[in-house]
């Protein structure tokens, strides 16, 4: 945990000066902190309800798309925690319709009221402003670095956008690959997404590829879903290995976390199948 959270290069790099990526890093750890100890584990205290308020205020403030991706995972997180609470399977199945029902609506109308505060998030312009934001760094402020990469023409609608997603969450998550290093110091960020890969292959080979693992832990849940769809927003809306590298660092602790986590429900169950044998 210590190593996904405060050793991993990239982070430690882009996220120890006084950068926007700093702060936006320290507001995510501050809100997942809130909301872990106020709905999760219900230490229900007026300093965790301000310390997430501060949280919400500092990515608003500064970098609102974090907060677009934020928000739906957290709520889903809050939900799927509460729910695993309950025993009985019965009293689940009959839950999980309105939860998810109520869940979309609250996070349809948090994406829209922050939207309203700024039109380039806004449902209608956010595909417009990610083929702005993309091609201006890719193919104007950024031609120069050699670092450039394209998923395709964007044409600033909503599901040329989403035709985009796997090779978007890929290039965030996996890129740039050791081939396509042009300069020295793609190099170590190159190094860092094969060990990505690795680790993601190695874990996903030790819980054998059994996909529906990841959604029996909410934690696993959460982490997965905000990087994930953090990485699709960056990886779409950049174009340039360069800046990437500096826009990802919110997404990689949460994936590492989420990662572990799977990892440890795995030996977990190891452990007692074993014992059940023993016995």
């Amino acid at each position: 945990m210590a190593g996904a959270i405060l050793f991993l290069p990239s982070v430690v790099f882009w996220g120890s000066g006084l950068l926007k990526d700093t702060i936006t890093l320290a507001a995510l750890g501050f809100l997942t902190y809130a909301i872990y100890n106020q709905f999760i584990v219900k230490k229900i205290r007026l300093g965790n309800i301000l310390i997430g308020l501060l949280g919400i205020w500092v990515l608003f403030v500064v970098k609102k798309y974090i907060l677009l991706c934020y928000l739906p995972a957290a709520l889903l997180w809050v939900a799927a925690s509460n729910l695993a609470r309950i025993k009985s399977v019965v009293i689940k199945l009959m839950l999980v319709p309105g939860m998810l029902a109520l869940l979309g609506v609250t996070g349809f109308y948090a994406v829209v009221l922050i939207g309203e505060d700024d039109p380039r998030y806004s449902l209608d312009k956010i595909a417009l402003t990610a083929k702005i934001t993309a091609y201006d760094i890719g193919f104007y402020s950024g031609r120069d670095a050699g670092s450039g990469y394209s998923l395709g023409e964007l044409d600033g609608t909503f599901t040329n956008l989403l035709s985009k997603f796997p090779q978007a969450v890929n290039v965030s998550l996996f890129r740039p690959y050791l081939w396509e290093v042009r300069n020295p110091l793609m190099v170590l960020a190159a190094l860092e997404s094969l060990a990505l890969l690795v680790l993601t292959l190695y874990v996903f080979f030790k819980i054998r590829f059994q996909v529906s693992k990841v959604f029996t832990n909410p934690q696993v849940i959460f982490c997965f879903m905000f990087s994930i769809a953090f990485a699709f927003s960056v990886g779409v809306s950049t174009y340039n290995f360069g800046t990437l590298t500096r826009y990802k660092i919110p997404l990689l602790p949460f994936y590492l976390v989420g990662l572990i986590f799977l990892l440890n429900q795995t030996k977990s169950e190891t452990k007692v199948d074993s014992l059940a044998i023993t016995e």
